[in-house]
């Protein structure tokens, strides 16, 4: 006989990311009004807040903390978070809303944001890396606390189509391209969580992204 807790899958246990909405402007995307289950996005969520892992990083484009996934197994609490079956299940859905294949090879990272910090209009064009999804965590956030997610039809700040609430545990998955101008408000108060899934073509080399983790 198997037992009630042996027999929930991994996935289950981290994930809902059921349902979807898909957008076709200003360019497709589609939002995940409940990406992790709610313990697991909890869970996630004082680990972000307590950690000390995070790196400071400051370019012309933006300002922001950041950490990768790639020690996770040093972390129990939220190590499942890059479970393969998890992976898996991440990609397929993400594979097929956007009717292309993936890479079994992602890469997970987070990024904090605190007053005065901002990602600047940009594309995130890089070969190889074909989409994102990028995961909301936070205690609620007001409209007018900074840190929103854009999504504009140019690389001008008058091109502004949408505009992203920061509802915790909400996901947003876009395509990567010339085209897919995004950015980050500058954040006002408070403190922004996010989780960072990027994808790659399944044409990309395993060698050449390596620290990508594989499911």
């Amino acid at each position: 006989m198997v037992d009630s807790e042996t027999a929930i899958k991994p996935s289950d246990k981290v994930l809902a990311f059921e349902y979807i909405v898909t957008r076709t402007s200003p360019f497709p995307h589609f939002i995940s009004p409940r990406f992790y289950t709610e313990e697991f996005s909890n869970t996630l969520l004082s680990w972000l807040e307590s950690t000390n892992a995070w790196n400071l990083k400051e370019t012309a484009l933006y300002a922001q903390y950041e950490l990768g996934f790639s020690k996770v197994k040093d972390y129990p609490e939220i190590r499942t978070v890059s479970d393969g079956a998890v992976l898996a299940r991440v990609r397929d859905e993400v594979s097929r809303v956007f009717n292309v294949p993936l890479s079994r090879r992602i890469n997970i990272s987070a990024h904090k944001l605190v007053p005065g910090q901002y990602g600047g209009i940009h594309t995130d064009n890089v070969p190889g890396e074909t989409h994102r999804l990028v995961v909301q965590l936070n205690r609620g956030r007001s409209d007018d606390s900074g840190g929103n997610l854009v999504f504009l039809s140019g690389s001008s700040p008058q091109d502004v189509e949408t505009v992203f609430k920061q509802k915790t545990n909400s996901a947003v998955g876009f395509p990567l391209g010339p085209g897919s101008y995004h950015a980050i408000t500058q954040v006002k108060t408070g403190v922004r969580f996010t989780i960072i899934y990027t994808f790659l073509s399944a044409a990309a080399s395993d060698a050449e992204y390596s620290y990508f983790a594989a499911n």
